[in-house]
């Protein structure tokens, strides 16, 4: 009963001196705002970071070839040699990595076959361009993102199976509707100087914005080129070309969720296949280690700007101290009265404390929420600002997300400023003699 007393005297108090006690509280207000606004822009970004690395990386790895060293012939040591043809990976390999992980880890190829065009059911010539794909590029990759049926599967590959994946804006050209039922209808595929055959849908995609910048301005619906992918192997077949044996790029995607793991496995597996090898090894690129050390970064500068901008709840609390001496000095008589009744000296204390620890709470609660909005404020304007730039939108996802830790610590933080400026205020109120108390005009 006692503590919910003071703590409806102090709101009696600030209530009989609004503008005095929203003065105080601007202190506090402004550094709280600038530390949530802050970490919430770090947080934000961090997280908008994750996810476009994420688009862009999530299941996939490089393998890269790193020159270690070596001597000639003669003895000599080389600062570097060009490869030849046993240092690089090739397909035997990834057929034993196959053989070893059933389906744990696609290759990720791609060939062009050319351009072409497709007759639509209105007799509408529709150009396209046709290009050769594994799993690995689909699954792998962040350009092309399937939003109906299925991508092009191994099975699809190493049979040179005749399915194609289509664009949402292919539907709409073809079909009259973005919305048409495409799959498991054939499609009459002329390959420029290669060929003319039926290719069936097995799969709609969602066209990349960062391609529509390819498109000549003003260009209608029906003009525009878009791809039309099918298996690799069937590409290598309709064209003629030769698989290749070696590969100066590799890249893998994962099915596996344990990214560590997979790294480890794929180094292990590289490492055997290069044990003989004087002057090549293989690294295995994760690209969501740069996305770590990135967050990393992002950290210690967000930590080292909010402590900055915190500093300014500082003068909040040299504020709070003022007003609590100028509010002990006109309530003087209240405190006589008190301590002639039998108040302790620790019952103003509290008091006088617990006033301080009011105004510093109310002052942070409203500076959360400011910070809060603009954290958002911010981020609207960052949207409005990327809606002028569509080719980034499928790859940049902003995201506002405030931090509820920062907001918890702000809060604490800022009712540690007031019983910290508070205490000496408050020491003097409870040291006061009650006659002098009652004595003071």
């Amino acid at each position: 009963m006692f503590f919910i007393e003071n703590i409806r005297l102090a709101f009696s108090s600030l209530k009989s001196n609004k503008m005095r006690a929203m003065l105080t509280m601007l202190g506090i207000i402004i550094g709280i705002s600038a530390v949530i606004t802050i970490t919430t822009l770090g947080n934000s970004l961090k997280k908008t970071l994750s996810n476009s690395f994420n688009q862009i990386g999530e299941n996939y790895f490089s393998v890269e070839y790193i020159f270690q060293g070596g001597k000639d012939d003669e003895g000599n040591y080389l600062q570097y040699r060009p490869m030849q043809e046993e240092d690089y990976i090739t397909q035997e390999m990834y057929d034993e990595l196959e053989e070893k992980y059933p389906g744990k880890y696609l290759w990720s190829r791609s060939c062009s076959c050319g351009s072409g065009n497709v007759i639509n059911p209105k007799s509408q010539k529709l150009n396209i361009s046709v290009q050769g794909v594994t799993e690995g590029n689909i699954r792998g990759g962040s350009l092309y993102k399937v939003i109906d049926g299925r991508c092009i599967k191994d099975a699809d590959d190493k049979g040179k199976k005749h399915s194609a994946l289509v664009s949402d804006i292919f539907v709409k050209q073809y079909f009259g509707s973005e919305n048409a039922k495409a799959l498991g209808k054939d499609i009459t595929v002329d390959i420029d100087g290669i060929c003319s055959t039926e290719f069936t849908i097995v799969g709609v995609y969602k066209f990349p914005k960062i391609m529509e910048k390819y498109f000549q301005p003003g260009i209608s619906m029906m003009d525009r080129t878009t791809p039309i992918l099918i298996p690799y192997e069937t590409g290598l077949k309709l064209t003629n070309a030769e698989m290749q044996s070696n590969y100066e790029e590799v890249t893998l995607s994962s099915a596996t969720y344990d990214r560590k793991q997979a790294k480890e496995e794929l180094l292990q597996f590289f490492d055997e296949k290069y044990s003989t090898n004087r002057y090549y090894k293989i690294y295995i690129y994760d690209p969501m280690e740069d996305m770590e050390d990135i967050t990393k970064v992002l950290n210690v500068v967000t930590i080292v700007v909010a402590i900055i901008a915190a500093i300014s709840l500082l003068v909040g609390g040299i504020g709070v101290m003022n007003i609590m001496l100028v509010s002990i000095t006109e309530r003087t008589r209240e405190i006589g009265v008190r301590k002639a009744l039998g108040a302790k000296n620790s019952s103003i204390r509290t008091q006088f404390i617990t006033e301080a620890v009011i105004l510093c709470l109310i002052g942070g609660i409203i500076g959360v929420l400011l910070g809060i909005f603009n954290g958002f404020l911010i981020g609207e304007i960052a949207k409005y600002a990327m809606t002028q730039m569509p080719e980034y939108q499928d790859i940049i996802s902003l995201t506002i997300q405030p931090s509820p830790a920062a907001m918890l610590i702000s809060l604490g933080f800022s009712m540690l400023i007031g019983i910290f400026f508070g205490s000496y205020p408050a020491g003097k109120a409870a040291k006061l003699d009650p006659i002098e108390a009652l004595r003071y005009e």
